[in-house]
């Protein structure tokens, strides 16, 4: 609980939900190098590829002093201030105010020390880079000619040392060019918890820039397969390298990670050399930002947290409520599954139409409950996989809003931060507060369960 006479503040994760969307431009031209790493001095490139089916010029001049051209962390970075932007209410000016922690851990990156120094070099040098784009950039149906830094302006308040830290104060100011597009609404949905939950920072920013060539403006179907010139692909990414072969390998261990992850189904190289063609399938969890409406209702019939977000991402509110009306209906008409869940999630995932038609005949049932089964064995192993391979900040995010779902006016903010507090020390862990809060909705005892968790923390 809160120490009494203090006022309770609201964990700086439950501040209102950031809009997650990312600005087509930026996201779609890779103005970001996806490189974790780039040479010493490597403050400058030019590039030119296609784009949108027309040849593009690029550039980006930095400076060494604040570690060259943007890379790396700096993907996610940018993303977060266009999230924090929104959540300011969109100023026209593009000015807003937050903290690094805030920024932090929205990323889903270690609070503790290390990350504050990367933030302030990753800040800096979106600060001091300027990007020259030639007829590359769209704004209102128009290609334009830009020049502009991703920050225009930055002000921060630090510690003696000039050091960023738990305390400090940001006041950002986004280029006027990307807050035209934001107004505009130039921008594309992404993920921010799946991107945030990914291992490597090459994998993230790899991600971000797949996701702007399979879901964009001018593609509000998302594509099944994308496929790319190995060489533009390249540009695209602004690897250093440009030799075939540095090309695959420097994309390797995120084409492993997004694969393992399920976006990506799989990646293939067609031809030799620089006529070589990356084909990507995308997979089962290249799904949209799913609509938390979907994942309540979804919750409610008892699925995990984690099967109902995989299959909101899939799946519009639209169609979820649709299947769910089916799924009672077939309920209703007396047909008793042998694996209720199971069932549930092959009505959501059935594209055959077999539950348009008439229930199965009873010489059937056996092949239906054993197919039940199976669905519901995969789901759990599925929600296993994907849970171990969350890093422990994305666990407790998780872990929270399953917390604000399901206790909603139950606890307040001083609970709240306190189940944070706990999880973050160690003392919880975030996969047990989710199985005792789902075991609880189940039973209807949420109440005694807020009030056990009261009585663990003692006076």
């Amino acid at each position: 609980m809160a120490t009494q006479g203090k006022k309770p503040r609201l964990p700086r994760d439950l501040l209102p939900q950031p809009k997650h969307f990312d600005e087509a431009n930026v996201a779609r031209l890779g103005l970001i190098s996806i490189q974790e790493r780039i040479p010493e001095g490597y403050a400058s490139w030019e590039e030119e590829f296609e784009f949108l089916g027309k040849p593009v010029k690029l550039a980006c001049y930095a400076s060494e002093k604040v570690g060259g051209v943007p890379h790396g962390l700096d993907n996610e970075v940018s993303l977060a201030l266009l999230a924090l932007y929104f959540n300011a209410g969109a100023p026209e000016d593009g000015t807003f105010t937050t903290t690094p922690y805030q920024i932090l851990k929205l990323m889903g990156l270690d609070t503790s020390g290390y990350y504050y120094q990367a933030l302030k070099e990753s800040l800096m040098r979106l600060t001091t880079a300027t990007y020259v784009l030639s007829e590359a950039w769209r704004s209102g149906g128009r290609w334009q000619s830009v020049t502009f830094r991703y920050i225009e302006k930055l002000e921060y308040t630090s510690s003696p040392e000039g050091r960023l830290d738990r305390a400090s104060v940001l006041r950002v100011t986004l280029a006027k060019e990307i807050v035209r597009s934001l107004k505009q609404n130039y921008v594309k949905p992404i993920d921010i918890e799946f991107m945030a939950s990914l291992r490597r920072p090459l994998s993230r920013a790899l991600y971000r820039l797949l996701d702007a060539q399979r879901f964009s403006p001018e593609n509000p179907t998302p594509l099944a397969r994308f496929e790319v010139n190995l060489m533009e692909w390249a540009a695209a990414c602004k690897i250093v390298h440009k030799r075939p072969d540095k090309v695959r390998r420097t994309l390797a261990p995120a084409h492993e990670e997004l694969i393992a992850r399920r976006y990506l189904q799989s990646v293939e190289y067609v031809g030799r050399g620089q006529n070589q063609t990356i084909v990507y399938v995308f997979g089962e969890e290249a799904g949209g930002v799913p609509d938390m409406e979907a994942v309540e209702l979804l919750m409610a019939e008892g699925l995990s947290f984690t099967s109902a977000y995989s299959l909101a991402r899939r799946f519009s509110l639209a169609h979820i409520k649709e299947r769910l009306e089916r799924y009672r209906a077939i309920l209703a008409s007396g047909y008793k599954p042998k694996n209720l869940l199971g069932f549930l999630v092959d009505v959501i995932r059935d594209e055959s139409g077999k539950y348009a038609r008439a229930l199965p005949p009873t010489t059937r049932r056996r092949l239906q409950a054993r197919q039940e089964e199976e669905e519901a064995r995969r789901m759990e192993e599925e929600a296993e996989r994907e849970w171990q391979s969350m890093p422990k900040e994305a666990q407790i995010r998780r872990a929270l809003q399953v917390a604000q779902l399901l206790l909603r006016a139950r606890a307040g903010v001083g609970d709240l931060e306190d189940l944070t507090r706990l999880m973050e020390s160690g003392v919880l862990e975030p996969k047990t507060v989710v199985e005792e809060l789902k075991e609880a909705a189940a039973r209807g005892t949420l109440e005694d369960w807020i009030q056990s968790f009261r009585q663990r923390l003692g006076p």
